[in-house]
């Protein structure tokens, strides 16, 4: 038997496709029936009463209770660090300043007067300023060559146009008279009592007496500024106190919060291991992702080997994107390895033993992780990106335009995005792929809206619209960006490369956007993704399996089944080989190619 299993290991629930090819002409493929023809098994596992495992199925009735979360230890009582002391701060007085300098002497008639120096001429009054009669002519000549200025300006546009228009000549102007001097001008000058006008002495005396009043205030001022400063550096010490307790109480309510959640006891029922095993979705439970994932592949591998024996190669898809592929490659080869190891070596492919060890036996007996390429072609398997392989279910038909398109496949934990050409043989070249860590769980447990895993399952369709409206706009932001940011390279090396600006734009406007996985079953998460306008829904008209046995029974959405049918389609080798998007447009150059097939490939054109 030439069986191909494509394990599409989803995070709310997985797919197997198998592709027979004992007759290369006439491929059939069968989709897993898990029972009563249900084409999709839950990837949950439950922990029953008698600690046994329930794989794909909740029984809460059956269920046991106890305490699911990893044990904290009680953080006690939060102790802060000491409050910074105040500092002391220098009382400090007004500086007393040493009175104004007294100017005395005797009159003519042998008084005596005392002024304080402020009200000498020359310290705290001006002297008065004789007038300048030079300056005034000055002044006043000035006045009247820029009246005889304008004048002429005047007189000489009339002369060009007033006479015939019959214009009258402008009157020469009248100049302001010569200013006249007296002696009454000067006379504030000559009436100041000599006696009051301060002497160079005095003059220098209150230059001193200013000194000191200024190097009395200046040590006032410092003395002020170094309690300023002081004080700002304590301010400082006591706000990063505060900021410090402010962390150590968060932290502490946190640690709180984990202790008393460990000691509460949940029905031990667990999803989402898949999306923990593989990317940073936070786990907090005592049993580790991984091993839960090991676990469960080990209840497919068996309930495969029950209908195939071990004569079956296994093609499973992981989310990754192109700079994570590789190192994820390898550990999800090594889980499967251990899977079918427990499977092979430790149970021997007794199901009944399998299915009756306690959990916490079965997690102790699970082989030691090894992964080694001829590991992996030993036992038959094959990592394939999710994106992908959601992209071979498509293009296997000849269904989509040759051109530039996306893919989404939305999933439970991840969204897989693919950019991609179909070449004139109609095989997809692919450009661009990544794994976006938001899918369904995104929206499920968005904002204040999380529930927990055990409880009534919740859909997109029982969401609020408001609350749906929030988490799409953030998760359409998101796709938008990484969209636009491939599609903005392209453009800028297209000019880069000699088209006109405008060719890459008219080149990407409506091109298709192919949507499929269980996260886009809702019709609200099929939207154009910038310029790709065409929605296309991958369903069954569009995805057309050939010879799928039991057709009539498969009630489920072929959307969701799509990439364990690009899964199940066999290759010779998982060595995917994505082109670097520089090398989309390199081919055509003027020197090597004409333009006329970049347009026919993929709708390019000069203006």
């Amino acid at each position: 038997m030439a069986i191909t299993v494509g394990l599409d290991f989803g995070t709310h629930q997985t797919k197997v496709c198998i592709e027979n090819s004992d007759d290369p002409n006439r491929k059939t493929y069968e989709f897993m029936d898990w029972g009563s023809h249900n084409y999709v098994l839950p990837s949950t596992i439950q922990i029953n009463k008698d600690r046994t495992l329930c794989y794909g199925s909740i029984d809460m009735g059956n269920v046991l209770v106890g305490k699911k979360k990893k044990y904290r230890e009680n953080p006690g009582t939060l102790i802060l660090p000491n409050e910074p002391t105040m500092p002391v701060l220098v009382e400090i007085e007004e500086p007393v300043m040493p009175p104004v300098p007294i100017y005395e002497y005797i009159t003519d008639h042998g008084l005596k007067c005392t002024f304080p120096m402020t009200d000498l001429y020359g310290i705290g009054k001006p002297l008065p300023k004789r007038e300048d009669s030079k300056n005034q002519v000055k002044a006043w000549k000035k006045k009247c060559k820029k009246i005889n200025q304008e004048y002429q300006k005047r007189l000489t546009k009339w002369k060009q146009i007033g006479p015939s228009f019959g214009l009258p000549k402008p009157q020469r102007p009248v100049l302001p008279p010569i200013p006249e001097f007296s002696d009454q001008q000067n006379e504030g000058i000559d009436d100041i009592n000599p006696n009051m006008i301060a002497s160079k002495e005095q003059i220098a005396e209150y230059n001193r007496w200013k000194v000191k009043c200024d190097l009395l205030r200046s040590s006032h001022k410092k003395a002020i500024a170094r309690n300023n400063d002081e004080l700002k550096r304590y301010n400082h010490k006591h706000q990063l106190w505060v900021d410090e307790c402010r962390r150590l109480q968060s932290v502490h309510d946190i640690r709180v919060k984990q202790y008393q959640e460990s000691l509460v006891e949940y029905p031990m029922v667990f999803r989402y291991f898949k999306q923990a095993t593989f990317s940073s979705y936070n786990w907090d439970y005592q049993i580790e992702a991984k091993d839960l994932s090991v676990l469960y592949l080990a209840y497919i591998i068996f309930k495969l080997e029950e209908r195939f024996g071990n004569n079956f190669a296994i093609q499973m898809g992981i989310p990754a994107s192109e700079n994570t592929f590789r190192k994820i490659k390898s550990f999800a080869s090594g889980l499967l390895i251990q899977a079918i190891r427990l499977v092979e070596e430790v149970f021997e492919n007794d199901f009944d033993r399998f299915i009756s060890t306690p959990y916490d036996e079965l997690i102790e007996l699970i082989p030691t992780f090894e992964y080694s390429d001829s590991l992996k072609y030993q036992y038959g398997i094959m990592i394939l990106p999710e994106a992908y392989a959601s992209l071979r279910s498509v293009t296997s038909n000849g269904r989509i335009p040759r051109g530039m398109s996306l893919m989404l496949d939305i999933g439970g934990g991840t969204s897989d995005l693919s950019f991609f050409v179909i070449e004139e043989n109609g095989e997809p070249h692919v450009y661009h792929f990544e794994s976006i860590p938001k899918g369904l769980n995104y929206f499920l447990e968005y904002g204040e809206n999380k529930i927990a895993d055990f409880s009534v399952k919740k859909e997109l369709k029982d969401l609020t619209p408001a609350v749906f409206s929030k988490a799409y706009k953030d998760y359409k932001t998101l796709i938008d960006r990484i969209v636009k940011s491939l599609t903005n390279f392209l453009h800028d090396d297209t000019i880069s490369r000699g088209f006109s600006k405008h060719s890459f734009t008219y080149a990407i406007q409506n091109r298709p956007v192919i949507y499929t996985g269980g996260g886009c079953s809702d019709i609200r998460m099929r939207k154009p993704v910038l310029d790709f306008t065409d929605v296309i829904y991958l369903d069954k008209s569009i995805l057309r399996i050939p010879n799928v046995i039991k057709e009539q029974f498969v009630n489920i959405p072929y959307s969701i089944m799509a990439t364990s049918f690009g899964l199940s389609i066999s290759l010779m080798s998982d060595d995917i080989q994505i082109s670097k998007k520089e090398e989309l447009f390199a081919k055509y150059t003027k020197e090597e190619n004409n333009r006329w097939d970049a347009h026919r490939e993929h709708g390019m054109y000069e203006d």
